[in-house]
């Protein structure tokens, strides 16, 4: 055999390879927006078909018409806006702190803050669900905006304070030479050099809220206050689900998230190789 045909079996290879990954990970999406627009009737049809026979646009129609989608949407841009701001009003000094300045326990901080992701969210969801109803936050916004914040804040401050390690600190030294001071050193010269970074914890904070939903679920129980996932619980009663609509309802979630993907996915690319490369 030769060098030809080994790089042909190579390409070969790789190519199937390639493939298979992306039909595996394709597949599901496939599964849900070929279910969207079927009837039932064709949903519990054996065998099971992918593309759907008749395509019935109408069950995107009648999402919006049988519950608040529109509602729904509102709430988890509101929810979702708030904790990706707040994550980087927070999140950025802190990690800026922690790699720039030299305070006692900052390595105790920094673990403090690693503990905290070990903690899975249903450990404490009867605990934060008695200080909601004690603060009189059950039903509200800000429930959610506090809970998603503490569950997003502690990566992304891990995940900054990377990226502000990278920057030379002969830049900060001469700025502040310059007259500049701490704080507005940070502001004026790290933080548009880490523009990756927040552009990267940002997607990360904002896709963490629009997605929640077991604290939605147990903490928001008026309809006109919930977000986008518990739209798709809308679609069980009674041990029946609507497939067909609940798959609709998926789908017009997740457009919202694809659209801000497409947005930013260059610098999104540049923010997690780099934090790769860290």
């Amino acid at each position: 055999m030769n060098i030809f045909s080994t790089r042909w079996f190579g390409n070969a290879a790789r190519l199937i390879g390639i493939t298979m990954i992306v039909s595996f990970a394709v597949f599901p999406f496939l599964v849900v927006v070929g279910t969207s627009l079927k009837t039932m009737g064709e949903i519990f049809r054996s065998p099971a078909t992918l593309i759907p026979e008749v395509v019935v646009w109408q069950n995107y129609v009648d999402i919006f018409v049988r519950i608040p989608m529109v509602r729904h949407l509102v709430n988890t841009f509101i929810i979702a806006g708030a904790v990706t701001a707040l994550n980087i009003l927070v999140s950025a000094p802190a990690a800026y702190a922690i790699a720039r300045i030299d305070f006692a326990g900052r390595g105790a901080f920094g673990l403090g803050i690693l503990i905290t992701q070990m903690f899975s969210p249903v450990i404490i969801l009867i605990p934060l669900f008695k200080v909601m109803k004690t603060m009189g936050l059950l039903d509200t916004y800000a429930s959610l905006i506090f809970v998603n914040l503490a569950f997003v804040i502690p990566f992304s401050i891990w995940m900054l304070t990377g990226f502000f390690r990278n920057i030379p600190e002969e830049l900060e030294d001469a700025a502040m030479i310059d007259g500049l001071s701490r704080f507005q050193t940070m502001i004026r010269i790290a933080l548009p050099l880490t523009m990756p970074g927040l552009i990267t914890t940002s997607i990360f904070a904002f896709i963490t809220a629009w997605n929640e939903f077991i604290f939605a679920l147990v903490f928001i129980s008026d309809r006109d206050m919930q977000p986008i996932t518990m739209a798709l619980y809308s679609w069980e009663k009674n041990n029946v689900v609507e497939w067909n609509y609940l798959m609709a309802t998926s789908v017009v979630a997740t457009i919202p998230t694809v659209f801000l993907f497409l947005l930013v996915r260059k610098r999104l690319t540049a923010g997690l190789m780099a934090g790769a490369i860290k």
